[in-house]
């Protein structure tokens, strides 16, 4: 007789980690794909442009190539996954039948035996589901604290998916050297990152639950590579839409002004949009000003530049401890299953070391503010309503603001000013 000893969590844990590895290579395919389909002729002359043509022609043959290596990546995935589970669930009914045979009467007749094996076949198999909440932390906090969690779920989780069951997610969350020099860069970091939420995903999917994953800054981010490759898989090997969703605060990568959509050295791989059209249901919160999603379009506007350098300091953090009283007060906009929140800034962060000052502090800070606010919003993609917004509108595409924020960069680098040749990287 032969034997086959399988282990079920080895299977899904080599499932999950060929999937991370599939993802970066999807992210990696992704930013190849149009320096290397759309190559410009160094010059007019036909040889030029016959030899750009070839090597575009040579990138795009490659991003079919491509395309089908990750379908097949897609399946043998999936494959594994599935073997997982029929091996698995081979081993639990073995148990079961192993705790059942001890209370069988050791002298028992035939036809009884075929009556109790009819009801075992006969009776109904109950899989109950339940609600996860997957929470990550942002830069610095891998290992996301209890308070972190409770704040962060009570605020945008419990209002809108009740009964979800908090979970923290630990993930690198480095960002060298900001989070030390023997920290792991902020490409290494986000990578690990997909792979281990791929994971947790695929894990809490795969047995039925329904689950809503919380990304905070740079953990947005890993979010937004994960939404990217379920939404590129096949439809029959990607979890189903009904059992997943999103929820980002302080998205680097929400569309229009995400920091990481401006062109920053060293980050090509990441230069990627919060997908507007995501199969999966998703709310992207956005403090004003805080220059991580609300990042200012042109570096030229001193002033908006200021603003958003004290903006970090003093906005950023501030996510976790928000109140539904300023969450209330959010322009919202709703494209396809997305929800854009953009939640206002009172006072401008540029203004905030001179309140600091006793007595004359805020009231100069008030004078001031109306004269300054104008021209940062300027500065920004989009604006809040003001006397200037309509300049501010037209720079932007004629759109109003919370659309003007929700559009893809392409579309922005179009409609908008030109885009950044230099951005600093402040701590996420």
């Amino acid at each position: 007789m032969s034997f086959v000893i399988t282990a079920p969590d080895t299977l899904a844990a080599a499932a999950g980690d060929l999937q991370g590895i599939g993802s970066a290579i999807a992210v990696a395919d992704g930013a190849a794909a149009t320096p290397t389909t759309a190559v410009f002729p160094p010059a007019a002359d036909a040889v030029s442009v016959r030899t750009a043509a070839l090597f575009a022609a040579y990138g795009q043959q490659y991003q079919q190539v491509a395309a089908r290596a990750e379908a097949f990546h897609a399946q043998l995935v999936q494959t594994l996954i599935g073997s997982s589970d029929s091996y698995a669930q081979a081993e639990a009914s073995n148990a079961a039948a192993t705790q059942l045979a001890p209370a069988l009467p050791a002298q028992q007749t035939v036809t009884e035996s075929a009556s109790l094996a009819s009801q075992l076949q006969s009776a109904p198999t109950t899989t109950s589901s339940t609600n996860v909440a997957l929470i990550m932390g942002g830069t610095g906090n891998p290992q996301p604290t209890p308070s972190y969690v409770t704040s962060v779920y009570n605020t945008y989780i419990a209002p809108h998916y009740p009964g979800y069951s908090p979970v923290g997610l630990t993930t690198p969350e480095d960002f060298w050297p900001v989070t030390g020099l023997t920290s792991e860069t902020f490409g290494q970091s986000v990578r690990q990152g997909v792979a281990i939420l791929n994971n947790a995903i695929l894990t809490q999917t795969g047995a039925g639950n329904h689950v809503v994953v919380l990304g905070y800054s740079q953990s947005a981010t890993i979010a937004t590579l994960e939404m990217r490759y379920l939404d590129a898989l096949p439809a029959a090997i990607r979890p189903s839409s009904d059992l997943l969703s999103f929820v980002l605060l302080s998205d680097p990568n929400v569309p229009g002004t995400g920091i990481l959509t401006h062109f920053i050295p060293g980050f090509g791989a990441f230069h990627v949009v919060t997908p507007v059209d995501t199969l999966y249901q998703t709310a992207i919160y956005t403090v004003q000003y805080d220059p991580i999603a609300y990042f200012p379009r042109s570096i030229f506007n001193i002033a908006a530049d200021l603003n958003a350098l004290l903006g970090f300091p003093y906005l950023h953090s501030t996510y976790p401890t928000l109140t539904a009283a300023q969450l209330a007060t959010a322009i919202q906009t709703h494209i396809g299953v997305t929800t854009y929140y953009l939640i206002p800034t009172a006072n401008l962060p540029l203004l905030d070391p001179l309140r600091m000052i006793p007595v004359l502090g805020n009231p100069l800070a008030d004078l001031l503010q109306p004269f300054l606010r104008p021209f940062i919003d300027f500065g920004y993609a989009t604006g809040l309503p003001g006397p200037f917004q309509s300049i501010s509108v037209t720079a932007a595409g004629g759109l109003t603001p919370i659309a003007a924020q929700a559009i893809p960069e392409s579309l922005g680098a179009v409609l908008g000013p030109p885009p950044d040749i230099f951005v600093p990287v402040d701590r996420p």
